[in-house]
């Protein structure tokens, strides 16, 4: 009978390991041969890349996979997280693909069935091994696949080239793979040993050789040393748990992410940028109220990205979502973090990425809040490097009277679009919308009058003239000139000169 779920390898099998770079690069290049890449993959189980090895969907994946080709049987074993017969795996994958399979490790040999060892899933131009995400129960060094916290770090760094970078908690070693394509060096340090093995083979899977792995909680493995990027996935979670590793701290409330935040400006070069996911209790009358505590005489100007607010009952539900198969265990897990966050007085929870970068005259610095749109994030990097520079210029134009002197010009990548709808016999014009098509996803409705005021912000005049071509009154001249200092701070307008 087809199986209906995962079944995991007989005991636990450790990480997946490289014999040498040169074999874990091999082994990655044969996986794409046989098809083992995203688009292809989607194609075969007719879905998007939120594969998950607990899905209710399996049995429909299986159905749908089969498993009398070579692609077939090794989504199964490392996707799916399902066993094959040995003689299927003889039959129909090539014995070089499976000889490096063997001599990482990812092959489990149990009677007459293998079992994948790890789970591999495709991103992009990257392939990142991690534990099954069934294989969970038990194990506090579970070591989780690329989650969507994990994407919007990487779409919200702000990367350079030749830097000497740091992962702090790299986990499964996504960020460090990813800074190693722009970094001279990375350090990527783990309290979590397992996580160091997988984040290691990630690395050499990907060709990424100037990953460094150190273990140890926190900043204590690179104690004393500075650093011109710094990324950072923590445990963030507001959590009663002590379960895992990777979400939680075992710090009380947001402690964690207090901690962090705290120490991360010593590791930190003279203009060097970190970017920090964050959670924190949140005060509905001033958000940004604890992370700016945080940063006090931190010598570090910020941008607190605040992604989502969600009350007790949402964060609760997200983070036990993989006891969804197991109605009577997750109930009692909602009850347990509801009470803790009663306990702790917390009614709100705030999830961001703060980015910081540290000021070379050493005095205190600025934090901003923006709060993002709910829209699927991009790689937006340039753009949040943009907000820090445009925040520079706007300190040096100190008044309004010098602001309308200076000439400002709507960004390249900024796209205006106009709605119509048929009614009575005919179309009507109705909103117009003003966004961006890179970068954080940032949009705006536009009425008549400020589409006029964006189409007069080409660079060519100063802002005083671009107003006086489109509004008469002064209270008109005071909200567009509010209107474009907004524009400026999200990344709308930019200075011409």
């Amino acid at each position: 009978m087809e199986p209906v779920r995962a079944v995991p390898p007989p005991g636990r099998p450790d990480p997946p390991r490289a014999e040498s770079p040169q074999t874990a690069v091999e082994l990655a290049r044969l996986l794409r041969v046989a098809g083992y890449e995203s688009h292809r993959i989607q194609e075969r189980l007719a879905t998007g890349d939120q594969l998950l090895a607990r899905s209710p969907e399996l049995p429909s994946y299986l159905r749908r996979l089969g498993d009398a080709d070579e692609l077939a049987v090794l989504l199964r074993l490392f996707l799916l997280g399902v066993p094959v017969s040995r003689a299927r795996l003889d039959e129909l994958v090539g014995a070089q693909l499976q000889a490096h399979l063997a001599g990482a490790g990812l092959l489990v040999r149990d009677a007459d069935v293998v079992h994948g060892a790890a789970r591999l899933v495709p991103h992009d131009e990257l392939l990142i091994a991690s534990d099954h995400a069934g294989a969970a129960e038990a194990h506090a060094d579970h070591v989780p696949g690329v989650h969507r916290p994990s994407v919007a770090l990487a779409h919200l760094t702000v990367r350079g080239q030749g830097e000497r970078a740091l992962d702090l908690c790299t986990g499964n070693g996504i960020q460090a793979i990813l800074l190693a394509g722009h970094a001279e060096r990375v350090v990527a340090t783990d309290v979590n040993e397992r996580a160091l093995a997988y984040a290691a083979f990630n690395a050499a899977l990907n060709g990424a050789d100037n990953v460094e792995t150190r273990p140890g909680s926190f900043f204590e493995p690179v104690e004393g040393e500075q650093f011109d990027l710094v990324v950072a996935n923590p445990p963030y979670v507001v959590s009663p748990e002590s379960a895992y590793l990777f979400r939680d701290s075992g710090l009380p409330g947001d402690a964690v992410s207090e901690h962090v935040v705290r120490a991360t400006p010593a590791a930190l070069a003279p203009g060097g940028f970190a970017c920090l996911l964050i959670a924190w209790a949140l005060d509905p009358d001033d958000p940004a109220e604890r992370p700016r505590s945080w940063l006090e005489g931190s010598g570090c100007d910020a941008y607190l990205l605040h992604t989502s607010t969600d009350d007790p009952i949402e964060t609760a539900t997200v983070w036990n979502r993989d006891l969804l198969d197991q109605p009577e265990a997750y109930a009692q897990a909602l009850d347990r973090w509801l009470a803790y966050y009663r306990e702790l007085g917390i009614e709100r929870l705030g999830y961001a990425c703060l980015v910081l970068r540290k000021r070379s005259d050493g005095r205190d610095g600025w934090l901003e809040a923006q709060q993002l749109p709910r829209a699927a994030l991009r790689p937006a990097g340039r753009h949040v490097r943009k907000l820090f520079e445009t925040r520079d210029r706007m300190s040096e134009v100190d008044s309004d009277r010098v602001l309308l002197e200076r000439r400002l010009r709507v960004v390249d990548d900024a796209v205006v679009t106009q709605d119509t709808r048929f009614a009575g016999g005919g179309w009507h014009a109705e909103s117009l919308t003003l966004r961006l098509e890179n970068g954080l996803p940032f949009s705006a409705e536009l009425d008549a009058t400020t589409a006029r005021l964006v189409r007069e912000l080409d660079g060519s005049k100063t802002l005083h003239e671009a107003l006086g071509a489109v509004v008469e009154s002064d209270a008109a001249h005071a909200t567009g000139l509010a209107l474009a200092r907004r524009m400026l701070q999200v990344g709308f307008l930019e200075f011409a000169e």
